[in-house]
C-alpha cells in the first residue's frame, strides 16, 4: 500500500545557506511504500498532526536527532490504529484512536499513515477532539513535567520566558491549578492581557525600561527560585541574575538559538558564588526513563485537563497537504498565533 507525506529535503546542516531556506522548502510531498511492520510496531491512519518548534528546528538539522533525507517529518499527532504486530497490546489498540509519538527509527507522522511503536501510542478519551488530541504529547506533557519539577525543587513561584508559547500557557494554567505563582516574560505587549487572563500573577515586557528591577522585585515577593527557559542565550543569565541565590534554570528550548553554535549562555560567577544551577529537560528523555505506568498516568492527567477545559491548544489553522506549506511558514514566523494542524487524510 502506498503512503504520501512530507519528507525532509535540504538536510545539509553544514551549508551556511540552510538557515535562510523557508521551512516549506525543506520538505516535499513524497510517495513511498508502507513498510512491513516489525515486532512491536503498529500502523496508524493519521487524523491530525501539529507543527511544533521542535519540528522547525529538526527541519533545519539543528535538533537532538539527526535529520534523515527522504524521511517523513513530524513528531506527534493522533490517528486510528489500523494494523498491529505488537502482541496482545497491539491487538487491543487496533481500531482505537490514539495520540502518537513518532519513533525516531521510523518515518515521522506528517503523512497519511505512520508506523511507530505500540508503546508510543496513548489511547484517547472520546471527549478530546482530534485537533486538540494531536497536541497532547509534546507541549502539554512538557508543561506538566516542568511544573512538577519546579514543585520538587521547592519553589513557591516560577519564572517562565516565552510565556505566550503553548508550553508557557500550559505552565501558567497548570501552575495555577497547583497553587504555584507565575512570573511570565514576553517580548510583545499584545501578549500581556491574554496571559493575565490565563492566570499569570505577573506579566513583564522584556523591552520595558524597568524590566530587570520589576523582575527582581517580583522574584523576591513570590520567592521564585525556578526559571523555565525556552529562550536560552542572553535571556538565561539576565533572568537568573534577578533571581535569589540557589535558583535553578530548567532549559527546555532555545527559541532564539536555532542556528549554530549550539548552546546558550550563563554567568560562571553566579554558578560558583550564588549556587545557581542549570539543568535540561527533553520530553523524549523523560519518556525513555519513565515506567510505562508513569507515561500512562501523565497521559491521563493531561487528557483530563483538556476535557475539563483547563488545557487548550491555540490553533491558527487546520490544513490539508495543499495548504500546508504557506501555513508552515506562517507558524515559523508567528508561533504565538497558534498551532498549524495538518489533516493528511482530508
Amino acid at each position: 500500500m502506498d503512503n504520501l507525506g512530507f519528507a525532509l529535503v535540504n538536510t545539509n546542516a553544514d551549508d551556511s545557506t540552510q538557515d535562510k531556506i523557508p521551512s516549506s522548502q525543506r520538505i516535499a510531498l513524497v510517495k513511498k511504500d508502507i513498510p512491513t511492520l516489525a515486532p512491536g510496531q503498529v500502523l496508524i491512519k493519521m487524523l491530525a498532526a501539529p507543527v511544533n518548534p521542535s519540528d522547525l528546528v529538526y527541519l533545519m538539522g539543528k535538533y537532538g536527532l539527526p535529520p534523515k533525507a527522504n524521511a517523513y517529518a513530524g513528531f506527534e499527532g493522533c490517528g486510528i490504529v489500523v494494523k498491529a504486530n505488537a502482541g496482545l497490546y497491539g491487538k487491543w489498540l487496533v481500531g482505537k484512536r490514539v495520540a502518537v509519538s513518532a519513533d525516531q527509527q521510523c518515518d515521522g507522522v506528517w503523512a497519511k499513515y505512520a508506523v511507530t511503536k505500540a508503546s508510543f501510542c496513548l489511547p484517547l478519551r472520546d471527549d478530546v477532539p482530534d485537533s486538540q488530541a494531536a497536541t497532547i504529547i509534546v507541549n502539554p506533557c512538557t508543561s506538566v513535567c516542568l511544573v512538577e519539577r519546579a514543585i520538587e525543587l521547592g519553589s513557591k513561584a516560577i519564572v517562565v520566558n516565552a510565556a505566550a508559547s503553548q508550553v508557557g500557557k500550559g505552565v501558567i494554567r497548570y501552575a495555577k491549578l497547583k497553587g504555584i505563582k507565575t512570573i511570565a516574560t514576553v517580548r510583545s505587549s499584545s501578549n500581556i492581557a491574554p496571559l493575565k487572563a490565563l492566570g499569570a500573577d505577573r506579566v513583564l515586557l522584556t523591552s520595558a525600561d524597568d524590566y530587570k528591577e520589576v523582575l527582581k522585585a517580583s522574584c523576591r515577593e513570590f520567592h521564585a527560585k525556578v526559571l523555565l527557559d525556552a529562550v536560552a542565550v542572553d535571556d538565561t543569565p539576565t533572568v537568573l541574575s534577578a533571581m535569589p541565590t540557589g535558583s535553578t534554570a530548567i532549559v527546555y528550548g532555545r527559541l532564539t538559538e536555532t542556528h549554530d553554535p549550539l548552546g546558550g549562555l550563563f554567568s560562571i560567577a553566579d554558578v560558583i558564588f550564588r549556587d545557581i544551577r542549570i539543568e535540561g529537560f527533553w520530553l523524549l528523555t523523560y519518556m525513555k526513563r519513565a515506567k510505562p505506568w508513569q507515561v500512562i498516568s501523565l497521559s491521563r492527567k493531561v487528557q483530563k485537563l483538556f476535557a475539563q477545559g483547563i488545557f487548550e491548544t491555540d490553533i491558527y489553522a487546520e490544513v490539508n497537504f495543499d495548504d500546508f506549506g504557506p501555513a508552515l511558514d506562517h507558524y515559523a514566523d508567528n508561533k504565538s498565533d497558534g498551532k498549524v494542524i495538518l489533516k493528511p487524510n482530508v
